[in-house]
């Protein structure tokens, strides 16, 4: 499995915007109870794409400039990353398998999508 790679403001740019492969970021606090919940998914997550995908995390509570850049409104939310632009976002709380229906179709086309789940 590849590591989850903490962002902040500092380090935004380069790995995930400069990023030669697509990156999946998750908006996090450490308060919040899905934040928390959803780490597993994203562990099981990066196990699938290990060779794919760069996987991330950025912690709100620490780093409150990107959510609010990013117009993030509630945690957990995770934005799929190519090419400098976000191509996906899945607002609130989501299964693994519900994130993985998202990602599978855009992994190769540039087809933009969203969900949002209660």
């Amino acid at each position: 499995m590849r590591p989850i790679i903490e962002i902040n403001e500092a380090n935004f740019e380069t790995e995930v915007l400069k990023s030669s492969q697509p990156v999946l970021v998750e908006f996090a606090t450490g308060w919040s109870l899905p934040s928390v919940m959803f780490d597993g998914a994203m562990d099981e997550i990066a196990t699938e794409f290990v060779e794919d995908l760069k996987l991330a995390t950025v912690k709100l509570d620490r780093n409150p400039n990107l959510g609010l850049w990013y117009g993030i409104r509630c945690v957990p939310t995770v934005l799929y990353f190519l090419d400098d632009e976000v191509r996906i976002g899945i607002f609130g709380t989501a299964s693994k398998e519900t994130i993985l229906s998202q990602l599978r179709p855009i992994m190769n086309s540039s087809t933009i999508g969203q969900i949002s789940n209660p």
